[in-house]
């Protein structure tokens, strides 16, 4: 049966061995620090962009921001980490050292990208040797992020300015058809003339009335007369006569009259159809031609906006390195190894302790037993 663990005994045993402790800590914390030295420094610069609402958006908007659209902006990050971008930025800059080294490797190693979590900012991140050129790369990035989406922004758009483009040269062409076929009814079919012809006729037929009614009024006063003599029947019969003349020809006047007015009314009716024709294509061409300007002038402005706040500034002190932090994390693996080899070496020791016991044992009970014999 094996004894129970003594919590005593075993501190016991730690504290008269705390020397491999403390020179497992003390040398973890002089190899760290020395390694940390001879490794090459390396500065990280940030800049970061702030991604704002589509333009036009109600203000109100912009305040009502919900977790699941900041959650969504993350899509952002894909415009950061192009690797046709930093492939653009490594050839800038000089990065790839050697044709051999990976340009994905390179990329994870030198660039980071990341929405800032709750929040509407994008930080671009560059660690290189050269502070300056970190700096650099950094600034880079966040102005061709912006580029890129900004292009993007304007492709999707182009759709609707297409769309727009194409009503709009459909609208002019009614317009000039309208026009066209205004100008050849005002030529061809004139209404002010035909409608002055009409006042004309109406006029001489009034007087030929007059004339008229004074014909038959004499030939009425000269059959009175007849019995006078041969010169009353003769004013008698020529009086007639005009007035049959004068009656044929006002008949005919009323007959072109009511031609005239006839067609007048047709040209009437053809040129106010053609005027609603032509407002409507006028006032069509009108909208769409400013629908066409807003699609211009809002092209981009759809969707989220990308902006450079803070270009970065040229890193003062290495962001690693960290000396402190590898001399902590290697005086604690230490203390941990140390740790647990003294207690393996306890528990190791206390297992041969016991076997020396049970041993001894075992020998007095066999010679006890060879005296008995």
């Amino acid at each position: 049966m094996y004894p129970s663990f003594d919590a005593f005994e075993y501190i016991d045993y730690v504290r008269r061995r705390w020397r491999v402790i403390a020179i497992g800590c003390v040398a973890a914390a002089l190899l760290a620090g020395g390694i940390s030295l001879l490794l090459p420094k390396q500065y990280t610069a940030t800049a970061s962009i702030i991604i704002e609402p589509p333009g036009g958006s109600d203000a109100r908007l912009t305040t009502a921001v919900s977790a699941m659209y900041l959650e969504s902006l993350k899509t952002y990050e894909l415009f950061g980490n192009s690797a046709t971008l930093f492939e653009r930025a490594a050839e800038k800059f000089h990065l790839r050292s050697s044709d051999s080294q990976s340009l994905e490797s390179l990329q994870r190693r030198v660039l980071k990208v990341a929405k800032v979590r709750d929040t509407k900012v994008l930080e671009i991140s560059a660690t290189l040797r050269d502070p300056k050129a970190a700096q650099e790369l950094a600034q880079y990035i966040a102005n061709e992020t912006v580029a890129m989406s900004h292009r993007e922004n304007l492709a999707s758009d182009q759709d609707f300015s297409d769309v727009a483009e194409k009503q709009t040269a459909e609208a002019k062409r009614r317009l000039d058809e309208a026009q066209t076929a205004w100008n050849a009814l005002a030529v061809g079919e004139p209404v002010e003339s035909l409608q002055s012809e009409i006042d004309a006729d109406i006029d001489l037929r009034a007087k030929l009335e007059e004339q008229l009614t004074a014909a038959e009024s004499d030939a009425a006063e000269y059959h009175e007369q007849t019995q006078d003599g041969a010169f009353a029947r003769e004013q008698a019969g020529a009086a007639e006569a005009r007035a049959a003349f004068l009656a044929k020809r006002s008949r005919e006047l009323q007959e072109a009259i009511t031609q005239k007015t006839t067609t007048l009314a047709s040209r009437t009716a053809r040129r106010l159809a053609l005027e609603t024709d032509l407002k409507v294509a006028q006032q069509n061409y009108e909208t769409v031609g400013a629908r066409l300007l807003d699609a211009r002038a809002t092209a981009g402005t759809h969707a989220e906006q990308l902006r450079v706040i803070d270009p970065g500034v040229v890193p003062q002190r290495p962001s690693s390195p960290n000396i402190p932090l590898n001399v902590i994390a290697a005086v604690f693996a230490a203390f941990i190894l140390s740790a647990g080899w003294l207690s393996f070496a306890f528990v190791f020791g206390r297992k041969q302790d016991r076997f020396a016991r049970s041993f001894t044992v075992v020998e007095a009970n066999e010679r006890e037993r060879e005296l008995r014999i």
